[in-house]
């Protein structure tokens, strides 16, 4: 407990160590506190320290102490954590394990009880709810290392911020990495998400989603997350002309392809697992398809599970490796969900009215015969395997017509055909 104030020997102990402050009757330790591992540091208002063991906490190979090194702490809860070369540490939370090293600032100076998601008018908010209601946490296992500022935000368990990243106004949930220079502003991001050399802006992201480099995401709502936003893409054109008032609802698994952009308003929640193609400009739609391509001037229902069923599996393969998922896979269950049936069945319906062509039925009769043997044998119809071979082998075969040496430097995967295989014979 967080009891008692500073005795005059540790108050003593401190000033020898190069430590500053402005009222040492401010400071609240626990009963077992000991001045070790406190140096060249300034402490300004009221201030709670848990005490530190000094155990090592290790980032990128390099091995750190736990305590206050050459640090400003301000209003502040410090657990058993490291805090090395931090400009300004002021109204935030370090919990147990965490790391905060070479910062510039980690404040909060607002209540942190809402994020404004979808358009930038704010018209959406996202409640959050906190133990410590105004203050930014840094949770349990979190690394902020290498970058200028953390303005309002909260990080779950085992975050990490790094390499020149900016984050304001957001939530990051566990395992989450922002990374490369990165911006996160007023969004929430799900679990084993990744922001590398991108911008993320009033969104909310669910889990496993990549945003890769120099791409855009604004006003997004994402909630089932697990989808790919690749280089360059940009899914922010929310202003139209007018006031930014527009937003996007990607699907479940969606992946926007290299340089593409998405004019808003744009709804594929009910399209799951969906594909942009490289370079597509998308104009604004509901889509209601599964499994679609859109390239230009054309949409093709289906054709991802029919013709790219190799990248629906290797999808679902990454997604449980990130999250270290072990027998039975949640995500094929979310392949193979009520939801997703819904909505191949509705697409089938529709497109029973129009001229839809055999690739299209072709598509949805497959994935329908495929949900139905996984969900009665809760594994894989072991006819996915030879259809995954064969978009292997088409990859191969173009690739030899480019690279002579193509196959000697592009292996089989072979953990990810163990994974189909094993999946194939039950999961276990």
């Amino acid at each position: 407990m967080l009891r008692r104030p500073l005795m005059q020997k540790e108050i003593d102990a401190l000033k020898a160590a190069g430590n500053t402050c402005d009222d040492w009757n401010n400071i609240r330790v626990a009963q077992d506190f000991t001045t070790k591992n406190i140096a060249n540091s300034k402490f300004t208002g009221k201030i709670k320290l848990h005490g530190f063991s000094g155990k090592t906490l290790s980032h990128k190979g390099v091995n750190f102490q736990t305590g206050i090194f050459n640090s400003w702490v301000s209003e502040s809860v410090v657990e058993d954590a490291c805090i090395y070369d931090v400009k300004l540490f002021s109204n935030s939370v370090a919990c147990e394990g965490s790391l905060i090293f070479n910062v510039g600032s980690i404040v909060c100076d607002r209540e942190m009880s809402h994020i404004k998601i979808g358009t930038e008018m704010g018209h959406r908010l996202l409640k959050r709810q906190f133990s410590e209601n105004e203050r930014t946490v840094i949770g349990r296992g979190a690394r902020v290392c290498n970058v200028s500022s953390l303005e309002n935000s909260h990080l779950a368990d085992c975050v990490c911020v790094e390499n020149g990243a900016l984050v304001r106004e957001s939530m990051l949930e566990s395992n989450c990495v922002v990374t490369d220079n990165a911006i996160v502003k007023s969004s929430f991001i799900g679990s084993f998400s990744h922001v590398g050399e991108a911008e993320v802006s009033n969104s909310l992201v669910g889990p496993l989603v990549q945003v890769h480099h120099h791409s855009l995401l604004i006003s997004a709502l994402w909630a089932e997350g697990r989808g790919n936003v690749g280089y360059g893409a940009n899914v922010g054109s929310n202003h139209t002309g007018r006031m930014p008032d527009q937003e996007v609802a990607p699907g479940l698994g969606m992946f926007f392809g290299l340089g593409c952009s998405v004019k808003f308003p744009a709804n594929f929640s009910e399209a799951p697992f969906s594909m942009i193609a490289t370079g597509v400009v998308c104009e604004p739609m509901r889509l209601r398809f599964p499994f679609t391509l859109i390239k230009k001037d054309e949409i093709i229902p289906g054709w991802v599970y029919s013709k790219n069923i190799y990248g629906v599996y290797r999808s679902i393969y990454k997604w449980d490796k990130r999250c270290n998922a072990a027998g039975v896979s949640p995500h094929l269950d979310l392949l193979y969900s009520k939801q997703v049936l819904d909505c191949v069945a509705y697409a089938c319906d529709a497109l029973k009215e129009t001229n839809f062509s055999e690739t299209t039925a072709e598509a949805y009769e497959l994935y329908v015969e495929d949900c139905s043997f996984y969900r009665k044998n809760k594994k894989l119809n072991p006819s996915i395997i030879p259809r995954i071979e064969k978009n292997l082998e088409r990859d191969c075969e173009r690739g030899q017509e480019i690279f002579e040496d193509y196959m000697e430097f592009h292996p089989k995967d072979e953990e990810f055909l163990s994974y189909i295989q094993e999946k194939t014979a039950g999961g276990q």
